[in-house]
């Protein structure tokens, strides 16, 4: 499961910022009401522009006053906020309720609410929470409500996004944003060093990191990070490069200590040597002001340290740029971890048409442009997973760095993750602590993996009713 708190705490930064642009109160359309029907209306927007009041027509609006609940740690965005009243002016029987949660605590949280019988109606949740609790029951399948939308055709969505909102050939989430992981460089740095171009393997990325390393002056090749879901997270990558899996087939047995778990386990905490220890105890949020003073020269993130550096850093814009994470071997495919944010329908709304209609409304090709790449004069640095905008040249015409995070989303985005739904514990747990301890020179990869693949096969064969 993917739960990365640095990078939730990133798209807090890319997210709000893009939302709240330079104070306009409906965050992020130049002081202009995105009008029904009036596509001239939204300016720089990109996407396909539809009637967003004829989205799903065949599902009728409720014929009397209701009120649904949003959970999300975002419903102080101006732009969220925006879009609630544009959507009860679009549905004026149903009004959006939103309701803040804490990013760090939201699946404690739904699973109490849950356990408690008093579930939102709606939520934007962490996309790895859709493998929690659809085999609870807890949520909504989408595929009717999809099937009668013109908002949301499944085929339009990337592959691993799709894979990360099913469960048994149901989608249980809309896919909302999105992220890739790529290799951040320092061009100023790999000058200096005598490198020409980033790293394309493994051999070339160890070679440059070695080349990059020079304690005496504090410079480092390569920022790595030994906390919870970070190690693991930042692993996944190469496991999935060296041909791995997290899990057996059948998703009852981890699959850590094979061959290729173990040889990406080798090179991924190898790199340590050329990795600054303080770094070790921190995340990929905080850490980054360490890529941005160059006391780094390399940095495995996702495309929000793009806007974040833009923003926080502009002026070393110049000196750093972005390319595709390096391939075990030159020929080898590429293979990336996403993440992701979605849009989900609890089991125990009262009214989940309503609830569809809203998070459909969200969801549509011109709303989830907004959301993640924002405007031309206010843009962002997330990702949209919809192919359809990731194909469009103008999706990325504010932030062309965004591309290469973008097609690498498209074309070698993977999530290998477990539909058992223990797989959260591993990953936060005996996962992330061995890759640690071998960071930390506590361990060898080999001993740190066997401990745990026996740790994780107990945590996966606990019951999950």
């Amino acid at each position: 499961m993917r739960r990365v708190m640095f990078a939730a705490l990133a798209l807090i930064a890319a997210l709000v910022v893009a939302a709240c642009g330079s104070g306009s109160s409906d965050g992020g359309t130049g002081g202009k009401v995105v009008s029904v029907n009036q596509s001239e209306q939204q300016g720089a927007l990109v996407g396909k522009s539809l009637d967003l009041s004829q989205l799903s027509p065949d599902i009728k609006d409720p014929d009397h006053p209701v009120t649904i609940t949003f959970e999300s740690p975002w419903v102080s965005s101006p732009l969220i906020q925006k879009l609630a009243k544009q959507f009860q002016r679009i549905h004026p029987n149903i009004t959006v309720q939103l309701q803040a949660v804490n990013q760090d605590s939201e699946q404690t949280k739904l699973t109490t609410q849950i356990a408690g019988g008093n579930a939102p109606d709606t939520a934007y949740i962490d996309s790895s929470t859709v493998g929690a609790f659809a085999p609870r029951g807890a949520l909504v399948s989408l595929n009717d409500y999809m099937s009668k939308s013109i908002a949301t055709p499944p085929d339009d969505y990337p592959d691993a996004f799709k894979q990360m909102n099913s469960y048994q050939d149901q989608f249980y989430g809309l896919p909302y944003d999105g992220e890739s992981t790529g290799l951040f460089y320092r061009k100023d740095l790999f000058q200096t060093a005598g490198i020409g171009a980033p790293p394309k393997t493994w051999a070339e990325f160890q070679a440059d990191a070695q080349k990059l390393t020079d304690p005496s002056l504090r410079q480092y090749g390569i920022a790595l990070f030994a906390t919870q879901y970070e190690t693991s997270y930042y692993w996944y990558p190469f496991l999935y490069q060296a041909g791995g899996t997290q899990t057996t087939d059948d998703d009852k047995q981890a699959a850590l200590n094979t061959p290729e778990a173990i040889k990406a386990a080798q090179f991924y905490t190898g790199l340590n040597k050329y990795s600054p220890p303080d770094l070790w105890n921190s995340n990929s949020y905080d850490g980054r002001v360490a890529f941005a003073t160059g006391k780094v020269g390399m940095y495995i993130a996702g495309a929000w340290l793009i806007g974040d550096l833009q923003r926080s850093f502009p002026k070393v814009t110049s000196k750093w740029d972005v390319a595709p994470l390096p391939t075990m071997d030159e020929g080898s495919p590429c293979q990336t971890t996403i993440a992701g944010n979605s849009l989900t329908i609890f089991s125990q709304s009262k009214n989940p048409d309503a609830a569809w209609k809203w998070i459909e409304f969200l969801d549509a090709p011109q709303n989830m442009a907004l959301w993640n790449v924002g405007t031309k004069k206010e843009p962002s640095s997330l990702l949209p997973p919809r192919k359809s905008l990731i194909s469009d040249p103008e999706t990325f015409s504010a932030n062309p760095q965004l591309q290469t995070f973008a097609q690498q989303m498209a074309d070698c985005g993977i999530t290998n993750l477990s539909d058992n739904p223990n797989w959260g514990e591993v990953d936060g747990g005996p996962l992330s602590t061995s890759l640690a301890k071998v960071i930390y020179g506590k361990s060898d990869a080999a001993s740190a993996m066997n401990d745990a693949q026996s740790q994780a096969n107990e945590i996966l064969s606990k019951p999950t009713g």
